[in-house]
């Protein structure tokens, strides 16, 4: 299980294991129930917030391979990064916004009905989150890719983590883009599966992250014993 955990295939693998489950839920809600909208029935917002809870529960429980190295920088930013991916989980944009509207989104600085200090305070949360995720791609980019093309089962989860991201937020803009440039909706069961993937998607982020630093944290337990062990074996040889 250990060897098939720190394999550079187990995030895929439990990408698309994880959004199977969400398809097969759904699509029986949507049966049994005629619920179109699965945000309807709240299950994926509360699993989402559940799953952030625990990211950051592993991510307290591993501290000691960050605190005091020259990786504590690094372990800060990321629990910065978590603590505000939960908060705009929790709906924080909306309490930023003050009239409800999404503060990350541009239509939010050109509406005029919106108080300069809210755009002030949207603007300087949005900043100080860009400059964060700039630092962490600065500082390990190069390492990045390296230990990717050297299948590190960590690096691999990250990578994972941004194609997820990515096709995610695809998801939830496809359907309003093809609408606003074609004249008409797409198809209700096209637009019930990307439904599905955007809120499935989203939910499993947390845990490619929580997965990320299980098994950074395993790949160093294991490099420590085999430096450990390396004089004994020199030694029997």
């Amino acid at each position: 299980m250990k060897k098939l955990f720190l394999s550079p295939l187990f995030a895929g693998l439990f990408v698309i294991i994880g959004l199977a489950i969400y398809y097969g839920a759904s699509y029986f809600f949507r049966w049994r129930y005629g619920v179109f909208d699965i945000e309807e029935i709240g299950v994926t917002e509360v699993l989402t917030n559940v799953f952030y809870g625990f990211a950051g529960g592993v991510a307290v429980c591993f501290a000691a391979d960050y605190l005091h190295t020259n990786r504590q920088s690094t372990y800060l930013t990321l629990l910065f990064l978590w603590f505000v991916a939960m908060l705009r989980e929790m709906g924080i944009q909306h309490w930023l916004a003050i009239n409800d509207t999404t503060a990350i989104k541009i239509n939010y600085f050109k509406n005029a009905n919106v108080p300069l200090y809210g755009k002030v305070i949207a603007a300087c949360v949005i900043a100080v989150v860009v400059f964060a995720i700039l630092y962490l791609l600065i500082k390990h980019m190069k390492t990045m890719v390296k230990q990717f093309f050297k299948l590190n089962p960590t690096y691999w989860t990250i990578a994972t983590f941004g194609v997820l991201g990515f096709l995610t937020q695809l998801a939830d803009r496809l359907p309003a883009k093809y609408a606003k440039a074609q004249g008409v909706r797409l198809e209700e069961p096209v637009r019930f599966a990307l439904k599905i993937f955007e809120e499935g998607g989203e939910s499993l982020l947390p845990l490619l992250f929580a997965i990320a630093l299980a098994q950074y944290h395993f790949s160093l337990r294991k490099k420590t014993y085999q430096t450990a062990d390396a004089p004994k074996d020199i030694a029997r040889g």
